[in-house]
């Protein structure tokens, strides 16, 4: 062999060794690939099992629900959306199964509060969004059937508070408007609802969520739904005076939220109804006493002068009365005519329950030309019944006094005492009462 061919076999050999080593290199390069392949496949499956695992349970138990649904074993079917909820309490399905559960079964107020649940639970805003037309498919339902309620203002009420933009609750809070507080239905503390409260409180608890959202909000609609709901056209509102004050702070906030010139007027007939309250706490202080005596100064007091002399001249605002307005202090009655605000007190007939009720006397009469001033007071019933009632009457007039034996004619104060009793009436009369001449009849 030639050098040549040595050296040619020498670089052949080399050429070979050369390409085994890179086939070799190749080989357990795709080995290692191979092997961090199927690690990666085998990862992957373990945790698509992992997490597809309870899927697969929360599925089997929809799965479970449904069936039982369509064998109308609804409480089977609302157990297996629980055990869905159990494995996973952020299924939306789950929620929404057991919301249709409910509604299946008529339910509804059970398919609100499932899907309002998961709304707080997930904060899906599709739950949300179904639970806001479920209440207001309720309202709609309501106002349909004649059957619209303070129940029904709180459904709209519910979805107001969660989506206040929406357009369908302003329309359902206008027929609810129409149908409640415009019409004759009763919204005062002489209706006693189901759960046993008073149907103004019920009414003022939910105007104050009103405002609640539009202090949140400023929303322009809004505040004039709360100024249109606030201001009612009701022809007559009774309601409790202990409420007065929480009325007035509650209107105070209305126009605040938005303004109507109704509004105003009911706000400063109820501060006019309140000025009244303090004004006669006094006399009812000596009433309740049994010494009358304190009496006379109040009937020649500046103020009470003045309530007289405008019931008289007919100038008083807000206060409805003519010969004998009542002031009590259990109910104060609220009238509107016309978009014009009044208020009056219940006498005894309207509230027999009272504590005690002061008549004014609204009649001009004079005697040698002073004015007659009158009072009276009429104290809370004997054992729950009116007879035997009793009347206490006082007068600062002309009248005459027995003086030496002889008639003489003066102002004085006239103390009368009447009692009624189902066979008659019978009366105590003291002229000159607590003066020098004093005299007492009885007939």
């Amino acid at each position: 062999m030639t050098e040549k061919e040595m050296r040619r076999k020498k670089e052949n050999d080399a050429a070979r060794l050369r390409r085994r080593k890179h086939r070799k290199k190749v080989v357990f390069i795709e080995r290692v690939v191979l092997i961090v392949l199927m690690a990666a496949v085998i990862a992957t499956g373990t945790v698509l099992t992992i997490r597809m695992m309870p899927d697969i349970k929360v599925a089997r138990q929809l799965k479970a629900a449904d069936q039982y649904r369509e064998e109308k074993s609804y409480e089977d079917a609302i157990a297996s959306c629980e055990q869905a909820l159990s494995i996973d309490s952020g299924s939306v399905e789950a929620y929404r199964a057991m919301a249709g559960v409910y509604l299946e079964k008529e339910d509804r107020e059970a398919a609100e509060q499932v899907l309002y649940r998961g709304w707080e639970t997930t904060q899906d805003g599709n739950l949300l969004q179904e639970y806001c037309v479920y209440l207001l498919n309720d309202a709609v339902f309501d106002i349909n059937n004649g059957t619209c309620s303070l129940g029904t203002l709180e459904k709209c009420i519910l979805a107001l508070e969660q989506d206040s933009e929406g357009e369908d609750v302003y329309r359902l809070l206008d027929a609810c408007y129409e149908r409640i507080l415009s019409g004759d239905i009763s919204i005062d503390c002489t209706q006693i609802l189901e759960d046993g409260s008073c149907s103004f409180v019920r009414y003022i608890s939910l105007l104050d969520r009103m405002i609640g959202v539009y202090e949140k909000t400023s929303n322009e609609a809004l505040g004039k739904e709360i100024a249109k709901y606030a201001a009612w056209k009701l022809p007559s509102f009774t309601l409790e005076v202990s409420h007065l004050q929480e009325y007035g702070n509650f209107l105070q906030r209305a126009i605040g939220a938005g303004g109507s010139e109704e509004l105003t007027a009911l706000y400063a007939c109820v501060e006019k109804a309140l000025w009244a309250q303090e004004l006669f706490a006094p006399a009812f202080s000596i009433f309740e006493s049994g010494d009358f005596a304190p009496i006379k100064e109040f009937m020649q007091s500046e103020d009470y002068l003045a309530v007289r002399e405008a019931f008289i001249e007919e100038t008083m605002e807000y206060w409805e009365g003519q010969t004998y307005i009542p002031v009590s202090r259990e109910k104060v009655i609220l009238t509107c005519e016309e978009g014009t605000y009044h208020f009056r007190f219940a006498d005894f007939e309207e509230c027999p329950e009272t504590a005690g009720v002061i008549n004014i006397w609204g009649t001009k009469q004079q005697d040698a030309g002073v004015p007659r001033v009158c009072i009276s007071y009429e104290p809370a019933s004997q054992n729950g019944t009116y007879f035997p009632h009793t009347i206490y009457e006082f007068v600062y007039l002309y009248s005459n006094v027995k003086i030496g034996g002889n008639f003489v004619p003066q102002m004085n104060y006239r103390f009368e005492t009447r009692v009624e009793t189902e066979e008659g009436t019978t009366s105590q009369l003291i002229g000159d009462w607590g003066g020098e001449h004093q005299w007492e009849m009885e007939y």
